[in-house]
């Protein structure tokens, strides 16, 4: 076990045991939080009551949103109905595979669900690939008996994109950022494989939160316009202030492939949009993942402590908090369980407590200094 999944399990289990009581005591060094949705103060206010404008506003959206569910289901269904054998050589659709519980699930349903699409399950290591998420890749393919490939570019193109990141968040963040500019490398790289492999789909796991609030759809379908054009830029980032042109050759340039070799960029759970527990429930019962493999926590890569230690330096919250807030006010993730870990990691995103030996390690490793993002830890 490495020293940041070792050192996050430690972060868990205080969460889980010990904040709840140690929490009583430092009142003061955390900020308010919304009574119904746990979202901090500092990212939204709160009324007298102690309740935020965001959960007033809940209701309204979220019965639209299930107004287009079944439709979005429907339409899921009957493409990836159509596109099993329709794939021109080996497969119908690269799927992507973290080796995290929501990945997981949408290999294993698709496969239960659409047993003639022919799929390539794909990963890709950005250099900080948590050693939990790759066992789960190795074990997930032999279980399944799903083809798979994985990809590890060279370790310099990341720190160069990464350390970039963290000296130039925009309004959102670490998540918004950092984390966002992974994501879209690793589609990029994607799209690629599914152009030369003449694969018709790309499926990938991302919920419907991140669909609408990072990557700005309103559907389960990434827009043919975007796949077909020429990557510039990066979580508002030009792509020549960070890269060379043979860097910048790495990320995705539609126009220079026939059209119809462009693949169809899909998101399944923004169609299914599901709720966490009912994802860790399938998961568990099928025999894919044990509890303490699914935790995003220990499955994400291990920048993670980096984004919510600067987060909270910076903005006063961790940038992923609106995104489990949102799910808490929809009734798809536990209340208690996130404001303990959001307070955590605020209280110790200061004192260093547990996460500082990891944080200063990744630092290194990027060559920066807490001092270049504002870090600065107070030991108590």
């Amino acid at each position: 076990m490495d020293n940041t999944v070792r050192t996050v399990k430690l972060f868990e289990f205080y969460v889980k045991y010990i904040w709840p009581i140690h929490r009583l005591f430092v009142k003061g060094k955390y900020a308010k939080r919304c009574l119904s949705c746990a979202a901090s103060e500092r990212m939204v206010s709160l009324d007298s009551s102690g309740v935020c404008a965001l959960c007033k506003a809940t209701h309204v959206a979220a019965t639209t949103s299930r107004a287009t569910l079944t439709e979005d289901r429907k339409q899921l269904s009957d493409l990836l109905q159509s596109t099993q054998g329709s794939g021109r050589y080996q497969y119908d659709a690269l799927v992507l595979f973290s080796g995290g519980k929501d990945s997981t699930y949408m290999i294993a349903r698709i496969k239960k669900e659409f047993p003639r699409l022919r799929m390539l399950a794909y990963t890709i290591d950005n250099g900080f690939m948590s050693t939990v998420a790759y066992k789960n890749v190795q074990d997930f393919v032999v279980r399944l008996d799903v083809d798979h490939i994985f990809v590890r570019p060279e370790r310099k193109f990341y720190i160069k994109l990464f350390r970039y990141c963290l000296t130039h968040l925009n309004d959102e963040g670490g998540y918004g950022t950092l984390d966002f500019s992974d994501g879209e490398f690793m589609l990029d790289t994607a799209r690629r494989i599914a152009a030369e492999k003449h694969i018709p789909l790309i499926l990938c796991g991302y919920s419907r939160y991140q669909v609408q609030n990072g990557l700005k759809f309103q559907n389960f379908e990434s827009p043919r316009n975007l796949e077909i054009s020429d990557r510039q830029e990066t979580a508002g980032i030009a792509l020549k202030d960070i890269f060379d042109d043979s860097e910048i050759n790495r990320w995705w340039h539609g126009s220079q492939w026939p059209e119809n070799q462009v693949s169809r960029l899909i998101f399944p759970l923004y169609a299914w949009d599901l709720e966490e527990s009912e994802i860790k429930q399938k998961v568990t019962e099928w025999g894919l993942l044990r509890k303490k493999e699914y935790s995003p926590a220990v499955t994400n890569h291990q920048l993670i402590p980096v984004l919510g230690v600067v987060d909270v330096h910076q903005r006063g919250y961790s940038s992923f908090e609106p995104e489990f807030c949102r799910m808490i006010r929809e009734g798809r993730a536990n209340r208690h369980e996130w404001q303990m870990t959001f307070e955590f990691l605020e209280y110790t995103s200061r004192t260093g407590l547990f996460l500082k030996p990891i944080v200063l390690q990744r630092l290194t490793e990027l060559n920066l200094h807490p001092d270049d993002i504002g870090i600065r830890f107070t030991n108590n």
